[in-house]
């Protein structure tokens, strides 16, 4: 059976192929096009990351749960599923269409509506790549984002060589996913087949659906409303810059990613043989701290340098983003941790009613907020959102787990060393190499000093070597 280091590495495979489509191809672009160009097709990828999460609505996790019930006669399951999504995918297609008719027009317009069908061919592909993970064919599931990862740096390469215009290479991008569709059906094959007297089963899917998706569509409509905002109120050049900074906190999420899909499952199974998670809890609360507070000093200290590396001289100017988004790692990789909680003792309810709330304070404070001030207070609006995703989160947390300790004194060091490592570098002494290294071996020198004190290396080291599941 998997260890947790294990199962860390098959995650981290799995996820760098799917940070490499979702983020390091439009950082590429973002070299290869205007920035025009680039704000109109993040626009796309934004509405696209929306459309989604409405047009599966939490099929891929519901036949996650159910299939175990229906795997004897999983055909006439998996047909009616599919029945129910090309119904949700047509009516999430006229509501995203509707739209766009409403507010936007030329090249918008034009690539919003090929999104929306690269947004409905994602929904079926994900969904088809759940069937294949609750069969236990993990390398089925690998090989299907591998197709999408090929398909799509021959459209890069392409683009790169014979100068397509925005459609031509939205349509490329749209292709590279219809492919990876086709070969994901052709992988679950055996699973398909017409049964008669499905209708009800498929109505009652509809209904059920309801659960799964609502706590998915908010929690990303919560973290991805601001760019659509930005383009109806400001421009393309504005949307770029934003999602230029955008796409590398995501890179850097990819960490809050990889243990929320290993500590799901281990901090499940704790739970239900009734062992007291608290400790463990709070250690691995520490463990998360110290990582997203790395990453707010590796990007906040040279984010000019990573700006201009990653992308073009152009996008210096969104440095003024990197201070908020960077508190952001910090907020919602904590998040992760106490969002699991919830998941684990049953009480989903609260998750919804906490992203909830959040989209609510989202879409108030940047309607109120970016027209008047700009994206920078978007990404600001970032931050207060998350403050109240984790305070709610942690308020919910508590509830379920009294002994927890999230403030404790070695999380209070770390915040006291990062800030004043923060200040240091980009206040008092900026662009100072000697400095600099000092803070790094003062950095490293904490670390050493929090993870000796307290058997936080001794836990970590046992965690890593446990059974993930079961």
């Amino acid at each position: 059976m998997p260890t947790v280091s294990r199962n860390i590495f098959w995650s981290t495979l799995t996820s760098v192929l799917q940070l490499y489509t979702g983020s390091v191809v439009f950082i590429v672009l973002a070299k290869l096009m205007s920035v025009e160009d680039f704000g109109i097709l993040s626009f796309g990828f934004s509405l696209s990351a929306l459309a989604v999460i409405v047009a599966d609505f939490g099929f891929s996790l519901m036949i996650i749960k159910d299939y175990p019930e229906h795997e004897k006669a999983h055909k006439r399951y998996i047909s009616n599923s599919l029945s129910a999504k090309i119904v949700l995918s047509i009516a999430c297609a006229g509501l995203f269409l509707g739209y766009l008719v409403l507010s936007y027009e030329g090249d918008w317009f034009r690539v919003g509506v090929l999104y929306i069908i690269f947004a409905i061919v994602t929904s079926f592909t994900i969904y088809l790549q759940a069937l294949l993970k609750v069969q236990n064919r993990f390398h089925k599931y690998t090989e299907s984002t591998i197709i999408y990862a090929v398909t799509v740096t021959l459209v890069i390469l392409a683009y790169a060589q014979f100068h397509f215009d925005l459609l031509q290479l939205v349509l490329g991008l749209l292709l590279a996913k219809t492919i990876q569709l086709l070969w994901t059906g052709y992988l679950c094959r055996g699973s398909f087949g017409i049964t008669a007297g499905g209708g009800d089963l498929m109505l009652k899917l509809i209904k059920r659906s309801w659960s799964f998706g609502l706590h998915t569509v908010l929690g990303v409509f919560y973290f991805m409303i601001d760019t659509q905002i930005i383009s109806l109120y400001l421009g393309s050049v504005e949307v770029a810059l934003y999602q230029s900074v955008f796409r590398i906190i995501l890179i850097l999420l990819l960490f809050s990613d990889i243990m929320s899909n290993v500590l799901l499952p281990y901090l499940s199974f704790k739970y239900y043989r009734e062992e007291n998670i608290a400790k463990l809890v709070s250690k691995i609360f520490l463990y998360l701290l110290i990582i997203s507070c790395s990453l707010f000093l590796a990007f906040t200290s040279f984010k000019v340098e990573i700006l201009e590396l990653l992308y073009t001289p152009e996008y210096a100017r969104a440095a003024i983003l990197v201070l908020p988004f960077s508190l952001v790692i910090i907020l919602r990789t904590s998040c992760v941790l106490l969002g699991n909680i919830l998941t684990i003792s049953n009480r989903q309810v609260y998750r919804v009613i906490t992203v909830a709330t959040s989209l609510g304070v989202s879409l108030i404070l940047n309607l109120i907020c970016i027209p008047k001030f700009g994206i920078l207070s978007g990404a600001w609006v970032s931050v207060i959102v998350h403050m109240v995703l984790f305070g709610m989160y942690l308020f919910y947390s508590l509830k379920e787990v009294p002994s927890l300790q999230i403030v404790s004194k070695d999380s209070i060091v770390i915040f006291i060393a990062t800030g004043s490592i923060y200040l240091i570098l980009n206040h008092f002494f900026p662009d100072n190499l000697w400095i600099v290294l000092a803070c790094i071996i003062g950095w490293l020198i904490t670390i050493f000093i929090l993870m000796k004190r307290d058997e936080n290396l001794i836990v970590l080291k046992q965690v890593l070597k446990e059974k993930g599941v079961g």
